[in-house]
């Protein structure tokens, strides 16, 4: 434990009223000894977690009091300026005495000035009077409004009155103490808004939000970043820029990024600074854990079921979004993937790519006949040997060679039905992302789909039973509304 533990161990202890410090109530107790003897160390802390500290000189910080002064005194450490505004009420006359005390300031570097908290014309006056009574020979005066204490309606005037004078604004941030009441100490530190609109980030948050409704990810987790950054509640940009992380990761099929991504993602459900919806938390605990499932796998090198139900997923997001030479993609390899992934139930370790058929079939001569003889039927033409190499009409035609009830719940019994499923292939060939210069039709997306969609529910139903996989598709489906 070093030396900052063990004094906050000791502030909780003089705060709970098991040890004292000097007299008076507890918490009058605590505060006095945060002042006199933490203070210090805090200051130190916090310069080494703030990155914008100011370099320049500033000729006065504008400092909202509430009944809190730490907040008061650490950013004027922080901030170190000439002198020192403190826009309070008649309630907080307390505080401003600590303020006062603790900074040891004469006259000549303090302004106190009493305001009514809910006055925005009143404080806005009050920083009007600070920007025209500071003056410099070499250029406009330096002024930042710290905006951490006082209500927030004090905030929000002050901040209006920022954005019409164009004074940079400050607040010190800190991981909250639910049982102080206050930032732990050696947690704060000083962020600098530059445009007083930050405050809120409204603009930004309603920008990130309209991209992230559209799928655009990688917009969204920039405005979100930003407005996270610098808000004055971050927590819910915080919670947002995650999310829009973990979904272009899931996009991009980008597992090796994916792990660390969810469990920041983990992290912000877990956030008391901001609670989604119950509903939504458990939506998003479904999709990190199959997200789980589909980064074993990529380790362990495999596929497996999470993988061709994420193609669908993805299909159909792209598709939601209009993108239908990705969609057209991923349904092709949904359907691919089913039949694939079936073969290898029919026999272990086989491999569409290095076909051993003895794998399949005891009897590969066996095996071969009846492949060939349905082979032909479909193409019209005598096919002589089995696959070198088994695409997706090899595998659903090796399906049918074996019998494989899955092509039973497709209604492919016969060879006259595959015509569908072979026009399919023959359409998807020839669009551009794959060997042609075809554009994809939102029709020829639809029947992907559909025949997608029909796959998937027939091997899921052989795979698992009673599960609909229809439920998951539901609870998987990208969130549009946070």
């Amino acid at each position: 434990m070093d030396a900052l533990d063990k004094m906050n161990a000791q502030l909780l202890r003089i705060f709970r009223g098991e040890e004292r410090y000097g007299d008076g109530p507890p918490a009058e107790q605590a505060r006095r000894y945060r002042l006199k003897e933490i203070l210090p160390v805090t200051v130190a802390y916090a310069k080494r977690n703030s990155p914008k500290v100011p370099d320049d000189s500033v000729d006065l910080l504008v400092s909202l009091s509430g009944f809190s002064p730490e907040t008061t005194i650490l950013a004027f450490h922080l901030v170190n300026p000439k002198r020192l505004m403190i826009i309070g009420s008649e309630t907080t006359r307390a505080s401003v005495d600590v303020i006062q005390e603790t900074l040891k300031l004469p006259l000549s570097r303090l302004y106190i000035e009493d305001c009514e908290p809910t006055d925005p014309l009143e404080i806005y006056q009050y920083v009007q009077k600070a920007a025209r009574m500071v003056r410099r020979d070499d250029g406009p005066a330096r002024i930042i409004i710290d905006i951490t204490g006082g209500k927030k309606v004090m905030s929000a005037s002050a901040a209006l009155a920022a954005a019409r004078l164009d004074l940079p604004m400050c607040y010190v941030e800190g991981d909250f103490d639910p049982e102080l009441r206050q930032s732990r100490p050696g947690t704060e530190r000083l962020v600098i808004l530059r445009n007083p609109t930050d405050l809120f980030g409204d603009r930004q948050l309603d920008a990130g939000l309209a991209a992230f409704r559209h799928g655009a990810y990688a917009a969204a987790h920039a405005q979100f970043k930003d407005v996270a950054g610098a808000a004055y509640e971050p927590a819910f940009a915080r919670f947002l820029r995650e999310l829009s992380a973990v979904y272009q990761a899931w996009c991009d099929l980008d597992f090796a990024q994916l792990k660390g991504l969810s469990g920041a993602l983990r992290g912000r459900l877990a956030d008391p600074g901001y609670r989604p919806a119950p509903a939504l938390v458990d939506r998003l605990n479904a999709q990190l854990e199959f997200l789980d499932s589909l980064v074993r796998l990529h380790q362990a090198k495999q596929e497996g079921p999470p993988l061709l139900l994420n193609f669908y997923l993805l299909g159909k997001h792209y598709q939601l979004l209009g993108r239908h030479d990705f969609a057209a993609l991923l349904f092709y390899r949904t359907i691919e993937s089913c039949f694939a992934q079936r073969l290898t139930v029919l026999g272990s370790g086989f491999s569409s790519s290095r076909p051993d058929y003895s794998l399949l079939h005891a009897d590969v001569a066996e095996l071969a006949a009846r492949y060939k003889a349905v082979a032909s039927a479909v193409h019209d033409r005598e096919i002589t040997a089995l696959p070198f190499d088994v695409g997706l009409l090899d595998a659903a035609l090796l399906a049918h060679a074996l019998k494989d009830p899955m092509v039973d719940l497709l209604g492919m019994a016969q060879p006259k039905s595959f015509g569908h499923l072979k026009r399919l292939i023959g359409a998807r060939n020839g669009s551009v992302l794959a060997h042609g210069v075809d554009s994809v039709e939102p029709r020829l997306s639809e029947e992907l789909a559909t025949f997608a969609l029909r796959t998937l529910r027939a091997f899921w139903a052989l795979a698992f039973g009673q599960e609909r996989v229809d439920e998951k598709i539901d609870v998987l489906g990208f969130v549009v509304e946070v």
